[in-house]
């Protein structure tokens, strides 16, 4: 029986790098973004596996129930949560701007809560599960201009350690994947920010599907350069 996924953020960067290679590997795949053309896009170039675009905003908890509920529907299951939708915004304590504060938050941390309440009821009545966030090495290497997106990736951290001791003997994993800088359209545009340690996003994907297929690893594996 093929595994199913669910992917946020996942026609950009590197929620795009593993929608490919969970096809690759033989995932029914649920992609999720808030541009249906690009989502829909995106979603019509991945062959040889069953796609479904969901059109969906991770900062609304309705949407998030949305997400998991038409995964289910369509494929029967939820084996794999990736909650991999983020926003990014650099800004020293002096100069952030509320609304780019609270966008942070509730995009890198309400929304996988969100996705995970819902993801938990469908994967405690399969008896199996994974819930995999993604998270930033920003959250723990305490850089200059990242106190938001720092704390919003450090809170996430805490929130997957607090939810994989609740769910243990569920047999619903739990884990984050932080890695550090990437070559994806946030920097691009802005090449002078990248530097030599910036990493290839499928690159990440690869290593992140390498953790993925194994269950032994630890919860929390944080990935800064290519080795």
């Amino acid at each position: 029986m093929a595994k199913v996924a669910a992917i946020t953020g996942a026609y950009k960067g590197l929620g795009a790098s593993l929608s490919m290679a969970l096809a690759g590997k033989g995932y029914k795949l649920a992609l999720v973004g808030r541009d249906r053309k690009e989502l829909e896009r995106f979603a019509a170039g991945i062959k040889n596996t069953d796609v479904l675009p969901v059109v969906a905003d991770v900062r609304k908890k309705k949407d998030c129930e949305r997400i998991v509920n038409a995964a289910v529907r369509r494929f029967g299951r939820l084996d794999l949560l990736v909650n991999n939708a983020g926003v990014w915004k650099s800004a020293k304590i002096d100069d952030a701007k509320e609304e780019d504060i609270r966008e942070m938050f509730e995009v890198n941390v309400f929304g996988p809560i969100y996705c995970s309440q819902a993801a938990v009821r469908v994967m405690r009545r399969q008896g199996s599960g994974h819930i995999l966030n993604i998270g930033s090495t920003s959250a723990v290497d305490n850089k200059s201009s990242h106190v938001a997106y720092g704390s919003s990736k450090a809170a996430l951290i805490g929130f997957t350690g607090c939810l994989g001791k609740e769910l243990e003997g569920t047999g619903i994993r739990v884990s984050v994947f932080s890695p550090g800088g990437m070559k994806t359209h946030l920097f691009r545009s802005r090449p002078e920010r990248m530097g030599d340690d910036f990493m290839d996003p499928d690159f990440v994907a690869k290593r992140i599907i390498r953790h993925i297929e194994n269950p032994g690893n630890k919860w929390h594996v944080v990935l800064r350069i290519p080795q």
